[in-house]
């Protein structure tokens, strides 16, 4: 019984430091995105249905730039990501109707979130989610009314790829966008044009960045950039984009 419990004693710091030996840190991507030029004027949306609830006029939230140029709502991800498996699911990912305006107007998911879609109007919405195919017509990756305030439902994303989202209810000023990815490796711009993406495997990476069209029509504007991650690093991106 002495001699076992001294091996015990003897092998129990020497197991330890297998398990924490050296691992990759994987590393980050952080930049900002700024607009290149004047932002080109987009107008507020005519409302002509429901007033008493919507109110006058839509603003316009194709283009929203903040200070020194910093452009919002833009979709910046590792274009050659490789992940084995299924990414985890977002934590609370969510999509609200209000004051007949979809919140948040830009954002994006893993293939597999569950979003949990809302009506905060007291009138009928409709939320159509069409996905982009390339060469092709949009396809309805989901089409659910909501009649009732308060309404909640959950909506999984299925398929990767870009969704413009549409109300079919006669509020045609109402849209948004939502990204769905295979892979984790994205962010979306804040207000002041930056972004993080976390957890970046080592290598260098192609980065493509996504913004929505300004004048409603088509699939948007996109630009790639080279970008070289190292292990426990943060590699800074700043790009200037054209709309």
């Amino acid at each position: 019984m002495r001699a076992m419990r001294s091996s015990i004693v003897f092998l129990s710091p020497t197991l330890t430091l297998l398990v924490a030996g050296p691992a990759l840190a994987n590393g980050t991507i952080e930049g900002t995105i700024r607009l290149a030029g004047p932002a080109p004027a987009v107008a507020a949306r005519a409302i002509a249905k429901d007033t008493s609830v919507c109110g006058k006029d839509a603003p316009n939230e194709s283009v929203v730039v903040g200070k020194a140029g910093g452009l919002a709502n833009v979709v910046v991800f590792v274009r050659d990501a490789r992940v084995a498996g299924t990414p985890p699911p977002v934590a609370g990912a969510a999509l609200d109707q209000r004051q007949c305006r979809y919140v948040p107007h830009v954002q994006a998911l893993t293939v597999g979130t569950p979003l949990a879609v809302m009506n905060n109007d007291a009138i009928l919405h409709n939320v159509h989610g069409n996905q982009a195919r390339d060469g092709a017509p949009p396809l309805t990756a989901f089409n659910v009314a909501m009649p009732i305030k308060g309404q909640k439902l959950p909506v999984a994303m299925r398929q990767p790829g870009l969704m413009k989202l549409q109300c079919d209810a006669g509020h045609t000023w109402m849209n948004a966008w939502i990204y769905v990815f295979d892979h984790p490796y994205y962010g979306v711009t804040d207000e002041a044009g930056a972004f993080v993406i976390a957890g970046v495997p080592a290598g260098e990476h192609v980065v493509e960045v996504w913004h929505e069209p300004a004048n409603g029509e088509g699939p948007g504007t996109r630009t790639t950039a080279k970008v070289k991650v190292v292990d426990g690093k943060r590699a800074r991106l700043d790009l200037t984009v054209h709309l």
